[in-house]
């Protein structure tokens, strides 16, 4: 996607307003060579879900420990580990955030891009978007689909990442949409979508563009939008920057699941590492009269193996319970 853009070139068809960039995670911009993650907004602390060791060994039920002579508890540090690695692979099957992330599809390379696209910046960004100080995810520019502009049909737009949405809105900033911009590369020219003409599906990660105008406008910006679609050849792809990821609400309301989703994926991880060091569980447990030799049996899966089953049970019927959240109608996304 060509991004070194001629300033005498660049233009806006429709007024919008500009729309300062902010990442919503904590980060540490001081690591090098990229800065590194402290902090989720969520709950302000080190996982996305605020999920704790003490909650995951509680889920459990059994010891979370490597059964050594003594026997050795598992650190804190490890079981986040797990934690973290547990949200991860959720947000990964489902594309479902598990925390307020600022999405940049794509980051601006250059100041003329950011200009272009109506971009704000922090001041120590030099005119670019700088990842943990402008956004928080980096994702691909999404490509123009001319079918959905054409006879008349508001433009539909499926985003990679969802839920769409805020922590918070105000007069000024009431979408999680935050901007839209379609680049046209033979002309270097850039069409932004005024805020009002969004209309988001917030679960199903959606955005329609319905021009909110007079009666008098309606027409043409309904024609410009099909315009597009009946050229075929513009605009060259489309750029995004918006909101996603669950809020502390969601966590009490509607996808309050989902901690246990991430509990049942870290319960399987742990078992499966610990069980190694166990001899609970044996099938066949033999020894000799002198004391001096013994044998144990185990099942074949581990020792673990049936709390290790009934977890897996439990993450595939929580699994299916996300993806019928947030799966949506089918639309083609690149």
């Amino acid at each position: 996607m060509p991004q070194d853009l001629d300033n005498t070139t660049l233009q806006s068809t429709i007024d919008a307003p500009l729309v300062p960039t902010g990442a919503l995670w904590t980060w540490d911009t001081s690591t090098k060579p990229q800065p590194t993650v402290t902090a989720y907004p969520t709950t302000g602390g080190p996982t996305k879900t605020g999920l704790m060791p003490q909650d995951l060994q509680n889920f459990v039920g059994v010891p979370i420990q490597y059964y050594g002579n003594p026997p050795t508890p598992v650190s804190s540090g490890t079981m986040l580990g797990w934690i973290r690695y547990a949200e991860d692979w959720v947000e990964q099957e489902t594309t479902l955030l598990l925390t307020q992330t600022w999405v940049a599809s794509p980051p601006t390379r250059q100041p003329t891009a950011t200009n272009a696209t109506g971009l704000i910046v922090n001041p120590a960004s030099s005119g670019v978007q700088q990842l943990g100080v402008d956004y928080d995810l980096e994702d691909a520019p999404y490509d123009f689909f001319f079918p959905r502009a054409q006879d008349e049909g508001w433009m539909v737009q499926s985003l990679r990442y969802r839920p769409v949405r805020s922590a918070t809105y105000s007069a000024l900033d009431c979408t999680s949409i935050k901007n839209i911009a379609y680049i046209y590369p033979l002309l270097n020219d850039f069409f932004r979508v005024p805020p009002t003409w969004y209309v988001e599906d917030t679960d199903f990660g959606l955005v329609r563009l319905v021009p909110a105008a007079n009666v008098q406008m309606l027409p043409l910006f309904a024609m410009q939008l099909s315009f597009m679609g009946f050229a075929q050849s513009i605009p060259g792809g489309l750029w995004l920057q918006y909101t996603a990821g669950l809020t502390a609400n969601d966590y009490i309301s509607r996808f309050s699941f989902i901690k246990q989703l991430v509990l049942a994926q870290a319960a399987i991880q742990a078992l499966m590492t610990i069980q190694g060091t166990l001899n609970f569980g044996a099938t066949q447990y033999n020894i000799n009269v002198d004391g001096l030799q013994y044998q144990t049996q185990y099942p074949k899966s581990g020792p673990y193996s049936g709390l290790i089953e009934q977890f897996t049970r439990m993450r595939t019927d929580l699994l299916q319970t996300a993806f019928n959240k947030v799966s949506g109608p089918m639309l083609i996304t690149l």
